[in-house]
């Protein structure tokens, strides 16, 4: 970390010293609070995720400068402060955001939770994700934001993996649907990988704080859905509550196109890794969201 700290000083007059505790962890990135109210996300240059660390940093930065680290009663957005890359090392940038009060909510706390905890939630959930739609997409538009659609991304990227004909079949009918419905419309600015890891709950009458934009970028409202649609009673509330603030319900189609990529996605990172019982149970998601969406 001392070497970290060395390279950033130039670029960071007021940097901390170390240590800086590790307050978040994910397949990309190590985030640390440097105690002043800001945080430091360090982005790995490699890992076994799809795409590249360069690439991920890039669209991080250019996402959290476009939306401003915008606020609203449901949402709360991490604010860019400032960001770089590096030139060689195992990290490939690196972002100084605000800090968000929260904790990652728990899936054995939320999706298990009695009817009445996770309701709330997944309904808070679902009008926190209209509102990022709702105030995301005219700031990017103000900022000219060309980052692209997540799911046509992640596949393209998936796609480059698969050994096995059917998964190459599946990707390729996936991204024609996808296409199809991109081009119907609308499209809004997403944030593209919302899940309960880029989370943070500060408490039931707090707004939901939505972290790592990496993924974000002009798509369906429906991508902002991919990960959520195996969750049962806690999807539904997410989507009613979205329903109720947006004025209008996803389409259901389009949600499992989404999670069909998703479940792609899963397949060319993880593979046959795990129990045996893991790689079979993200085949049968593929194909149960393939029925769902009307594919073969």
């Amino acid at each position: 970390m001392n070497d970290i700290h060395d390279m950033l000083r130039a670029a960071i007059a007021d940097l901390p010293p170390p240590p800086w505790p590790a307050i978040g962890e994910g397949l990309w990135s190590t985030v640390h609070d440097l105690g002043d109210g800001t945080a430091l996300k360090l982005v790995r240059r490699q890992t076994s995720g799809l795409g590249s660390g360069v690439a991920i940093h890039r669209r991080e930065a250019l996402a959290l400068a476009a939306l401003g680290g915008f606020a609203t009663a449901r949402l709360r957005l991490p604010a860019l402060i400032a960001e770089g890359a590096f030139d060689s090392g195992s990290c490939a940038g690196w972002l100084r955001v605000s800090r968000l009060d929260g904790a990652v909510p728990r899936e054995d706390r939320i999706v298990y939770a009695a009817a009445e905890t996770r309701d709330g939630f997944g309904e808070r959930l679902g009008a926190a994700i209209a509102d990022f739609h709702a105030e995301a997409s005219p700031r990017a538009r103000a900022a000219e934001s060309k980052l692209g659609d997540s799911i046509a991304r992640g596949l393209t990227l998936a796609r480059d993996r698969f050994s096995q004909p059917a998964d190459h079949h599946a990707a390729d009918a996936v991204l024609a649907a996808w296409a199809a419905e991109c081009a119907k419309g609308p499209l809004v600015f997403t944030h593209g990988d919302v899940n309960l890891s880029n989370l943070l709950d500060a408490g039931r009458n707090a707004p939901l704080g939505f972290v790592d934009l990496a993924e974000s970028g002009w798509s369906l409202a429906e991508a902002d859905f991919r990960h959520l649609d195996g969750f049962g009673p806690l999807s539904d509330a997410v989507m009613r509550g979205y329903a109720a603030r947006a004025g209008t319900a996803p389409d259901r189609r389009r949600i499992a196109l989404a999670a069909a990529a998703n479940a792609l996605c899963s397949i060319a990172i993880e593979g046959a890794s795990g129990h045996p019982r893991e790689a079979i149970r993200r085949r049968g998601q593929l194909e149960h969201c393939l029925e769902a969406a009307g594919l073969p």
